[in-house]
């Protein structure tokens, strides 16, 4: 049977917000960040109101998606290469724009108060996470497949 590449992408894609979601879940039960990403992703969509649930069917579609952006345009494009350095500077290319309209469209409109700064790093750290963990699921599940 044919490894179907661009579905492992995507499942990779999926599998890889779970530690993501862990550690700022861990650093939210530690004080230092105020929303999990599940928590703040949900945001986009209830803007007051974080459900666990809800940004986790968000998260894994935004992940999802990344994965397959990193199979089709960056490993289709540039090779196999340091697969682990191009899944990192992808997610963190992918936060700074997610970044960048939640805060035009969401926080800048005062429909939620401002988190604090230790937010963002807690979110930071966790998508260094995300990129770690799908480009070596990349590396032992797509490549070469």
């Amino acid at each position: 049977m044919k490894n179907d590449q661009p579905t492992a992408a995507v499942i990779i894609g999926v599998l890889a917000t779970i530690p993501y979601e862990l550690l700022t879940t861990v650093l939210k039960a530690l004080g230092y960040a105020k929303y999990s990403v599940y928590e703040v992703t949900s945001l986009m969509i209830t803007l007051n109101r974080p459900d666990r649930l809800l940004g986790a069917i968000l998260s894994m579609t935004l992940g999802a998606s990344i994965a397959l952006i990193l199979y089709w345009i960056v490993v289709g494009r540039f090779g196999w290469e340091k697969l682990i350095f191009k899944s990192i500077f992808l997610s963190l290319q992918s936060w700074l724009l997610l970044e960048a309209l939640f805060m035009w469209l969401i926080e800048g409109r005062n429909l939620i108060p401002f988190r604090p700064l230790s937010d963002y790093y807690a979110h930071l750290s966790g998508v260094v996470i995300f990129g770690v963990v799908m480009g070596l699921l990349f590396q032992k599940y797509v490549k070469d497949k």
